[in-house]
């Protein structure tokens, strides 16, 4: 169902400051796990059987926020500001896009096989991205009202109290923002390839032999 635009008054708080500087912040913990990945060694070695698994898990986990995220975007896509999307993923949380980006994120720092890393990234989802989303939130109930209230009551932000799936036989996907969202996705994998090679590297010297997992 589609709402035109409204105002409504909202109580959640705003950081408008947080959604104008994700870029900058991106920019400056990228920056910092760099510098860790420069200066620190490596926490586990891939040989063991600790490493293996750790390596495994971050590369389930980069995988499924690939999926997730093809899977979220072609529900949204285009959509976010004609509608309150309801279906498909975003029948179980509200910010199904995040989510599988927080795990992607988890995935490369396990990549990178640096507690360190994975300590940065963790963080700086974790701390900063709820403000991102509590403003997006405040201005979609600004925006749509009582639609998105009714949906946000009954749909978790983050954590899913449930898997009931809301899947129409048709739904329109806009193939641009389809594309663009594909795009995207494949810098999870090539991230994940370097950061894997990075580690491998260090840990042999160069010698070591490539596994990619």
């Amino acid at each position: 169902m589609i709402v035109s635009p409204q105002h409504y008054p909202v109580e959640s708080p705003s950081f408008e400051w947080a959604v104008k500087l994700r870029q900058p912040v991106s920019i400056v913990v990228i920056a910092a796990c760099a510098a860790l990945l420069a200066t620190t060694p490596l926490s586990w070695q891939g040989a063991s059987l600790i490493g293996l698994a750790l390596d495994s898990l971050g590369f389930v986990l980069v995988v499924v926020a690939a999926f997730g995220r093809i899977w979220s975007s072609l529900y949204i896509s285009g959509y976010k500001e004609d509608r309150v999307v309801t279906e498909g993923p975003y029948a179980i949380v509200r910010n199904p896009l995040y989510v599988f980006s927080f795990l992607g994120a988890l995935g490369l720092g396990l990549a990178t096989r640096h507690v360190a890393v994975l300590a940065v990234v963790a963080a700086a989802f974790i701390l900063y991205y709820p403000l991102v989303v509590l403003t997006e939130e405040r201005n979609l109930q600004g925006k749509f009202g009582q639609v998105y209230g009714d949906y946000a009551s009954r749909t978790p932000r983050f954590f899913p109290h449930r898997f009931q799936l809301v899947e129409p036989d048709v739904y329109p996907v806009r193939p641009r923002h389809a594309r663009r969202s594909l795009q995207q996705i494949i810098l999870f994998f090539w991230a994940y390839l370097i950061l894997h090679l990075a580690a491998v590297f260090q840990q042999g010297g160069g010698s070591a032999h490539l596994p990619i997992f």
